[in-house]
């Protein structure tokens, strides 16, 4: 022992030298903590038999302030997601022989994924944040890690679906009549492609032992990437699959959805005569498009703003610490925050769809002045039990020849109520 440590001849460091001896099968071999290495002058080579470590990280009180935040996201996420599940639910049960909306189908899986979010996302990330480590096995590290990009690929897929789902909704209104059964088409591919996307996880994070005085594991990247380019080009692609391209469908659909009710406006104005009858039904049209298309217009612009709001930050210094490389403290810190931040969209979502979908106020039905389904021919002869009520944005703008076949015409039927 004395040739290792040539510096220390006091016979009571050397016997708590002995205590660091770790028996290896490359022979006896000391593993110090730093400080004692810098207290007692200890060098150490390539060569040596001697390694100094850092300590293992330990719960820090902004580890704890974050556990604590994040846990009561995950509470507040949770209830809001369950409660529109039950809201959702309770519907369909009271509509079970009428037509199941496919928003409705959409809003339930959406709060079926954002579910998803909170539990792996947030409530998961609270708990690995009070652990410091992570201190489950390897399968379990892998699995967890593709639930959280499972989630958030659902997520924004199935947010995605609810924009396309609009615009048909008010573009191609009679198309946009389906039931639930032909939408999960359309989910049942989210899932998969979500699924699909996310499998890359499972071949890139493991378990491994930190370099540490104290036995210390993470379910971390490291070894995996060989080059830095390879990093590099897996984060773009998730940045473009889980964020450009959803972004840009959500603003084409909305856009889209907003023109084609305004020129729908501007159709049933053009239309009009100077028959008493048909100027009062021109002004309830009128009114009714109007309301549409002011609601259509403040959906629009919540989802497509809060989308942008909650994401855009996180990948935006994602892809900057990426490529450009600043500080590594500084990246990590920031970058766990502004994710965290992202990853509320899921406490949003709920009060958004919520708002406009499931928890609005009751109106009186049966007339127009109300904004209820337009009474003509056709509206009556669908009946009570195939009137959508909660599709709020359909528009049937199909023109007919003359304003006085109007009434005479199924063309012109308000199958929906316009709130």
């Amino acid at each position: 022992m004395q040739t290792l440590f040539p510096n220390i001849s006091d016979e009571t460091t050397l016997r708590q030298l002995q205590d660091h001896l770790i028996n290896s099968d490359d022979g006896h071999r000391f593993i110090l903590p730093l400080e004692l290495c810098d207290l007692w002058n200890i060098t150490v080579s390539s060569s040596s038999r001697i390694q100094c470590l850092e300590h293992a990280p330990q719960l820090t009180s902004s580890a704890r302030t974050r556990a604590i935040v994040l846990g009561v996201m995950a509470v507040i996420s949770f209830i809001g997601n369950v409660l529109t599940i039950i809201s959702i639910r309770s519907s369909r049960r009271r509509r079970r022989n009428q037509n199941w909306s496919a928003v409705y189908a959409l809003i339930l899986h959406l709060s079926v994924s954002d579910l998803l979010v909170t539990i792996f996302c947030i409530a998961g990330e609270a708990l690995w944040s009070y652990t410091v480590a992570w201190t489950a096995d390897n399968v379990t590290c892998k699995l967890f890690k593709f639930s959280e990009m499972f989630a958030l690929y659902l997520s924004t897929f199935i947010l995605v679906l609810i924009g396309l789902d609009r615009f048909v909704a008010v573009r191609y209104p009679i198309k946009a009549i389906s039931t639930a059964k032909r939408c999960g088409r359309f989910v049942a591919g989210a899932w998969f492609l979500s699924f699909l996307l996310s499998l890359p996880q499972v071949f890139i994070f493991h378990l491994s032992k930190g370099p540490f005085y104290e036995e210390f594991y993470q379910c971390v990247t490291y070894g995996f990437y060989t080059e830095p380019w390879q990093e590099q080009l897996y984060t773009t692609f998730s940045f473009v699959c889980m964020f450009m391209l959803p972004l840009l469908i959500l603003i084409i659909s909305y856009v889209s959805t907003i023109i084609t009710i305004s020129q729908s406006d501007k159709m049933f104005r053009d239309e009009s005569n100077n028959t008493s009858a048909t100027r009062k039904l021109d002004i309830n049209r009128r009114r009714l498009i109007h309301r549409a298309k002011m609601k259509s217009f403040r959906i629009s612009l919540v989802i497509v703003v809060t989308f942008i709001v909650w994401w855009t930050p996180y990948y935006t210094m994602m892809i900057i610490f990426m490529f450009l490389n600043p500080d590594k403290h500084l990246s990590e810190e920031l970058q766990k925050g502004i994710f965290f931040f992202g990853m509320s969209n899921s406490l949003v979502n709920p009060l958004i769809y919520g708002a406009f979908h499931l928890w609005r106020p009751s109106k009186k039905t049966g007339s127009a002045r109300e904004g209820s389904t337009l009474h003509t021919p056709c509206s009556r002869g669908l009946g009570r039990g195939t009137l959508r009520e909660e599709e709020t944005t359909f528009v049937l703008i199909e023109q007919t020849a003359t304003a006085n076949n109007f009434n005479r015409s199924a063309s012109f039927c308000q199958t929906t109520r316009i709130q």
